[in-house]
């Protein structure tokens, strides 16, 4: 999602720290998820949160949204903003008032302002043998065999889960992924454009 800030200086820090959070949290409530996007990319391929992204990217699928609301809860108890994102009208792939994404940020100064650094969760939904979602009010989708086995990764002494097909997988998004291409536009450039 566009955000206004870059992942550099203090807000490197706050994402490194929300991106640990984050993480533990899911994996305390057995929630199935993986890094994506950019996140995903950066940490691949350069061992960190590249420094032109403004946010952090998760995905999970639709079938653990029946294990959210604690997480939910949890994340508002330990001081962060959760909103949730919703599809406003049905489609062939997704219903109105289905999750379309959750957006977690850190609360400041007592809940009045909301932190810079936003993690995007994503809710994949399956349909024949692809996974979609929604993004800018553009639909996206994936063969639906990237999401059904994941793998560990370490990094900055945390682990994260991310998709098991790991090249297959950003090739597929991003194309030649090792080339780096700081102006790529998710609404523009991704391959998973439906």
């Amino acid at each position: 999602m566009a955000y206004d800030i870059t992942l550099e200086g203090q807000n490197l820090i706050e994402a490194e720290s929300l991106l640990k959070e984050a993480a533990a949290l899911f994996h305390k409530h057995k929630i199935a998820y993986w890094l994506e996007g950019g996140t995903l990319l950066g940490i691949i391929r350069e061992d960190r949160l590249l420094p032109w992204d403004n946010d952090l990217d998760f995905s999970m699928m639709c079938d653990q949204l029946n294990l959210v609301n604690a997480l939910l809860e949890d994340l508002k108890r330990k001081g962060f903003r959760v909103r949730i994102r919703r599809f406003e009208e049905d489609s062939e792939q997704f219903k109105k008032g289905d999750i379309r994404m959750l957006k977690i940020r850190r609360k400041k100064f007592f809940g009045l302002i909301k932190g810079n650094v936003c993690l995007d969760i994503f809710v994949k939904y399956p349909h024949e043998d692809k996974a979609y979602w929604e993004i800018a009010n553009r639909l996206k989708h994936v063969p639906l065999h990237f999401y059904q086995q994941f793998r560990e990764i370490q990094f900055k002494g945390s682990t994260y889960m991310i998709p098991k097909e790991t090249e297959a997988y950003l090739t597929y998004r991003y194309g030649d992924w090792k080339i780096q291409k700081k102006d790529w536009d998710t609404s523009r450039d991704d391959q998973a454009l439906a």
